[in-house]
């Protein structure tokens, strides 16, 4: 996460210097096509339907949507959500720091998807690489994932026959004097983690559902199993 910080201070820096918008939003309208990115530090970026925008959006302060069908390179916020609707595909990685992101079906994300203040929803689709947070949670309906799912604070849902080409990853440990929090990773229909579940701290509490044909073809390490199935 330090290197994320670092690029997104990096794209602060290169915004101001760069010939950008910097107090307002992006519009791209629906239908239209834009060769090469945009970028703004005060203004959302608000993509419309069935557009193609052969390059990166970023923006600093403002959130970020993207209307279904459209074609899109890379995503990235500091402060915002990210919205992204139906049948989009985007050929980067989607990233904000504060701000949680929410993805349609039929998706496409060659990179990976990557929060730390925020949960991460997505449906039916594909996420090439992994997807990360810290202070959120991951639910999964019916997506495939190339890579790992890695959180700190944050519950795992897999639902609809998702599935998960990586592991599952809890990092982090509970601080002396902390109240506790049992960190929950449940696993149903028909939904699979074809990596391992570890829990790098093993003082801490998780616990890993499985119901409804949900499985993990790898180890289950440091944390509790509750077959439901």
């Amino acid at each position: 996460m330090d290197i994320f910080r670092k690029r997104l201070t990096l794209v602060l820096t290169c915004l101001l210097a760069a010939s950008c918008g910097v107090n307002r939003s992006i519009v791209v309208a629906d239908g239209e096509s834009l060769e090469g990115g945009r970028s703004t530090v005060n203004g959302s970026v608000r993509i419309g339907s069935e557009c193609t925008v052969n390059g990166n959006c970023r923006t600093v302060n403002g959130r970020v949507t993207v209307g279904q069908g459209s074609s899109v390179g890379g995503l990235t916020t500091v402060n915002g959500s990210i919205s992204i609707a139906d049948e989009v595909s985007a050929a980067g990685n989607v990233r904000t720091v504060n701000g949680s992101m929410v993805l349609g079906s039929g998706i496409s994300v060659e990179g990976g998807l990557e929060t730390v203040n925020g949960s991460v929803e997505c449906g039916s689709g594909t996420v090439a690489e992994g997807i990360s947070t810290v202070n959120g949670g991951i639910s999964l309906a019916g997506t495939r994932v190339g890579g790992a799912l890695t959180t700190t604070n944050g519950s795992v849902k897999l639902t609809g026959g998702a599935r998960v080409a990586g592991d599952v990853i809890i990092k982090g440990k509970d601080r002396p004097g902390a109240r506790k929090k049992v960190v929950e990773i449940f696993i149903a229909d028909g939904s699979i983690v074809e990596g391992d579940i570890v829990v790098r701290d093993a003082g801490r509490q998780v616990k890993v559902i499985l119901t409804g044909g949900g499985m993990v073809q790898g180890e289950i390490k440091n944390a509790e199993v509750v077959d439901k199935s």
